[in-house]
C-alpha cells in the first residue's frame, strides 16, 4: 500500500513538474512560432501554429537592415560587460574576503547596513546619478555611465554571495600560506580565489546575462542610434512603421527575429557554464 502511494505521488510530482514546465516554456514557443509567420499574420493574428513560412525572408531583412549591425552592437555590448564584470569581481570578491576572513569593531554593523541598501530602488538614484554624469561631462565617453560603479564594490549581493563562499574556506590552507611568507594579496588570488572558482564564473554568468539584457541603462544615457547595444537593437524593429501617432504597426515577425538572435550568445554562454553556476547556486548559504 506504501509502495502505491509512493508512485501516485511521484506520478503526480512529475506531472506537475511537466505542467508547470510547459507554462515557463509557452512564452518561448510563442515567441520562435512568430518567427515563421509573415508579417500580415503576425501584426493580425495570434495563432498558437504558424499559418504561413517566412522564417528565411524575416531573418534576411533583419539581417541585411541598414541600422541592425549585430556585430558592432555585439562588440560594443561585450565592451560593457568585461568592464562591468573586471570591476565588480576584482572589488565585491575583495571586500568580501575582509568581511569573511578578518575581525574588526563593527563588523556586523557595517555588513547588516551594506544589505540594507539593497532594499533601496535603483530608482531612486537614477536622476541625482544622471545629473552627476551630464555635469561632469562623462556621459558620451565609453559608456562609462554604464560601468564605473562597478569599479567601486557597488553590488551588494555579489559581496554577499562572496562571503558565503569565502567564509567555507579551510583555515588551515590560509595559515600555511602565511607561514611560507605569502601577502595576504597573495593569499587571496593563490590560494582563495582559485578554490572557490565557481561563484566567479556564477559572477560573470549573472553580469554577461544582467548586461546583455539590459535596456534600462542604455535606454537613459546612449542618445546616438550608432551606439546602441543589443538591448536598444530590438526597439529598432519594434518602432519601425511607427509615424508619431499613438497606434502604429509592430512588426512582430521582425521582433521575434531579433530576440532570438540576440538570444544565441546567452544560450551559449549558460551551456559552457552551466556546471559551475549550478555548483554555486547549492553552496550559497552552506555557512552564515
Amino acid at each position: 500500500m506504501k509502495r502505491v502511494n509512493r508512485r501516485k505521488s511521484k506520478f503526480l510530482t512529475y506531472v506537475l513538474l511537466v505542467f508547470f514546465a510547459i507554462i515557463a516554456l509557452l512564452p518561448l514557443y510563442y515567441l520562435v512560432i512568430t518567427a515563421f509567420k509573415s508579417l500580415e499574420e503576425a501584426s493580425t493574428k495570434a495563432t498558437m501554429w504558424p499559418q504561413s513560412f517566412a522564417l528565411f525572408e524575416n531573418i534576411s531583412f533583419v539581417l541585411h537592415h541598414p541600422d541592425y549591425n549585430v556585430s558592432m552592437m555585439f562588440i560594443k555590448t561585450m565592451f560593457v560587460f568585461l568592464l562591468k564584470t573586471a570591476g565588480t569581481l576584482l572589488t565585491c570578491s575583495i571586500v568580501a574576503y575582509g568581511f569573511a576572513m578578518y575581525k574588526f569593531p563593527g563588523k556586523n554593523i557595517i555588513f547588516f547596513i551594506l544589505l540594507s541598501t539593497m532594499m533601496i530602488p535603483g530608482e531612486l538614484l537614477g536622476i541625482p546619478i544622471y545629473e552627476f554624469f551630464v555635469n561632469t561631462g562623462l556621459k558620451e565617453i565609453a559608456y562609462i555611465p554604464l560601468w564605473l560603479s562597478s569599479w567601486f564594490a557597488t553590488d551588494v549581493f555579489v559581496i554577499f554571495m562572496f562571503k558565503q563562499f569565502f567564509m567555507n574556506t579551510p583555515k588551515p590552507l590560509i595559515d600555511a600560506a602565511r607561514m611560507d611568507g605569502a601577502s595576504e594579496i597573495q593569499i587571496f588570488f593563490k590560494v582563495v580565489a582559485p578554490i572557490h572558482k565557481p561563484v566567479f564564473v556564477t559572477v560573470i554568468l549573472l553580469y554577461f546575462i544582467g548586461t546583455y539584457n539590459d535596456l534600462y541603462g542604455p535606454a537613459l544615457y546612449i542618445t546616438r542610434q550608432s551606439d546602441w547595444l543589443m538591448a536598444n537593437s530590438i526597439s529598432i524593429f519594434e518602432n519601425l512603421y511607427r509615424s508619431g501617432s499613438s497606434s502604429y504597426l509592430v512588426p512582430w515577425n521582425y521582433v521575434s527575429v531579433a530576440c532570438l538572435i540576440a538570444m544565441i550568445p546567452e544560450v551559449i554562454m549558460f551551456s559552457f557554464m552551466q556546471k559551475q553556476f549550478m555548483e554555486s547556486v547549492s553552496g550559497v548559504g552552506i555557512k552564515g
